[in-house]
């Protein structure tokens, strides 16, 4: 059995070296199960030394949040079961607003089952889905497009928000921090969040367990603004706690 520092050191140089580092290979270098290499590299995203994506891991990006190709490939299937457990809060004759985000974006593909709810949208991405299912009651919020998040954003987008009330706002974040709340890494969608927040009446979070433990650089949401947190794992104690104290109902898919 290898040691597990030796394959955390490993992959720590391997990363540096290439930028990447791919789960099977580090499997095939140490003769250990795909599985223990994942949990390696998940020990090592949780310090903040990569970022996991779909069959290995990244140098994480700091001051920005990863390119949507990657964002699209981490933890992939857990996301599915957030968006599949998202939708049973749907009901039909709503109106929402589906931030952008991968998470998001997974949920928007339950929507071509609910022609009835009207969905507006800042993704490119969701307004393409939906456009192509023949969704008859999607608004495209439009702004200016940042390619990088395949989104709307700036002022416009916020603007929009604070003449309408929305019955649900599904939206993602960046990170979770236990001291700072729900984090963005840059302002527009943080601006956009806090302008659902106030005008929405029940706002609900779809974050994965990946998204828990880190920093972002901008504080959008107290745990007290969110009505709904969707995660796919247990939450630790004290993240637990504090959703608790805040009256966050939490759904595990």
């Amino acid at each position: 059995m290898s040691d597990p520092e030796d394959r955390l050191q490993h992959a720590l140089a391997e990363l540096e070296k290439h930028g990447r580092v791919s789960v099977q290979a580090l499997a095939e270098h140490f003769h250990v199960s795909r599985e223990t290499v994942r949990r390696d590299l998940k020990r090592l995203e949780l310090e903040g030394h990569l970022r996991c994506i779909y069959g290995g891991g990244v140098k994480p990006r700091p001051d920005a949040d990863e390119p949507i190709a990657d964002r699209m490939r981490l933890n992939a299937r857990e996301k599915a079961r957030i968006a599949e457990c998202a939708a049973t809060l749907l009901r039909d004759h709503i109106k929402i607003f589906v931030d952008t985000g991968t998470t998001t974006l997974a949920f928007a593909k339950h929507l071509r089952n609910w022609p009835d709810i009207t969905v507006y949208t800042n993704s490119l991405d969701i307004v393409a889905l939906l456009a192509d299912a023949g969704h008859p009651n999607l608004v495209a919020v439009g702004g200016d497009v940042r390619a990088s998040y395949r989104a709307f954003m700036g002022q416009d987008p916020v603007d929009l928000v604070t003449r309408h009330l929305f019955d649900i706002a599904f939206v993602s974040i960046a990170t979770v921090d236990s001291r700072f709340g729900f984090m963005d890494l840059g302002q527009d969608e943080a601006n956009i969040r806090r302008a659902l927040r106030k005008h929405s009446k029940q706002c609900v979070m779809l974050a994965d367990s990946s998204k828990f433990g880190r920093q972002g650089s901008i504080c959008t949401y107290e745990f007290r603004d969110v009505d709904i947190l969707i995660t796919d794992a247990p939450l630790k104690a004290d993240f637990a706690a504090q959703m608790d104290q805040a009256q966050v109902k939490v759904l595990y898919a």
